[in-house]
């Protein structure tokens, strides 16, 4: 088990008109932010509004890997009239991960409006069907990421779910992204869920909640949680999501150290 960092937000900024997020200098930053404290993977969001050929060069000078990106219009799946414009997306997304050496691309499914959810349900199964197709054929993992809360709203309001879909269509270029702060969020019992569907989880998020901060702040109890995960065998990434209340370099360090005696 690795440990990455979610890069944009750990970056984000709150201006005057809302959320800033960082731009590809930032994003380096981060990168460099991460090589000197012991992690060797990292990950951002929009790669489209970045210059990720740049990022991909700056990885590969600090000896680090990107372990996953989110595709270009995502969240839509709820329409099938959107159907081929998620493709295309992800078609698009498939190309930026090669040149960053990147195999877990993201996607999500919103609530959208004026779609009852019987249709919203029928749709996002199919939509999930079709780009695991693609998926396939390029031998990349799509990670479906159910969110907490309304911004935006997710047409996923539990696990069982999302677990259901992927069980349905049963292939291995499709899992499910388990945040542990949006879990916590939306229903708990979070040892027990990551047991009983391990082999349906491809990467795991991390952040305490209830304020999304550091794995060292908050009523998450993260050096159980990590040692649980170490004995369920659970072997691939875990990665940190979260806003931190002090410095970087410091919030960086404590999560780091947290990881490192939970796994001895």
């Amino acid at each position: 088990m690795e440990a990455s960092i979610v890069l944009d937000i750990m970056y984000l900024e709150i201006g005057e008109h809302g959320p800033i997020w960082p731009d590809t200098e930032k994003i380096a930053a981060g990168m460099e932010l991460a090589a000197r404290n012991g992690f060797k993977n990292v990950e951002f969001w929009d790669w489209n509004n970045v210059d990720y050929k740049a990022l991909a060069k700056k990885k590969d000078e600090l000896g680090i890997n990107v372990v996953s990106i989110c595709a270009k219009d995502r969240g839509f799946l709820a329409d099938a009239a959107q159907h081929e414009k998620s493709v295309e997306g992800l078609k698009e997304t498939i190309s930026a991960a090669k040149v960053l050496g990147c195999k877990n691309i993201i996607i999500t499914a919103m609530e959208l409006p004026d779609i009852s959810s019987e249709e919203s349900g029928r749709n996002v199964l199919e939509g999930l069907k079709k780009l695991t197709k693609e998926a396939e054929k390029e031998d990349v993992t799509l990670i479906l990421e159910p969110l907490s809360g309304n911004m935006p709203p997710s047409y996923f309001k539990d696990s069982a779910k999302p677990f259901e879909m992927i069980r349905e269509i049963g292939s291995d270029h499709l899992k499910l992204l388990y945040d542990i702060f949006h879990y916590q969020m939306m229903e708990g019992n979070i040892v027990n869920t990551i047991r009983d569907n391990l082999d349906k989880i491809g990467h795991i998020h991390m952040a305490n909640t209830p304020a999304r901060n550091e794995l060292t702040e908050g009523e998450l109890n993260y050096t159980y949680l990590i040692r649980s995960l170490k004995e369920m065998g659970y072997d691939k990434c875990i990665g940190l999501e979260f806003m931190p209340t002090k410095d970087r370099e410091t919030a960086v360090k404590e999560c780091y150290a947290l990881i490192s005696d939970a796994l001895k």
